[in-house]
């Protein structure tokens, strides 16, 4: 399973997670990271290196999906 850490910045500046997380587990802390105002938050795939930025439409893409009961 592969496993995802986060990079946010925020009033001290750049900051980045280093656990090591689920995507579920990486989703919720994105969303506890932008409800305490970081910005430019960055979910980063550990085996690919692969960044996703688009938060915003991750987010909102799970949250449809849950209303759907997917």
């Amino acid at each position: 399973m592969a496993r995802y850490k986060l990079r946010a910045t925020g009033a001290a500046g750049r900051v980045e997670f280093r656990e090591r997380l689920t995507i579920d587990a990486a989703l919720a802390k994105a969303e506890e990271l932008r409800s305490a105002h970081f910005t430019h938050i960055a979910i980063i795939n550990l085996q690919t290196g692969v960044e996703i930025t688009d938060i915003e439409a991750l987010l909102a893409s799970r949250e449809s999906d849950q209303t759907r009961g997917a």
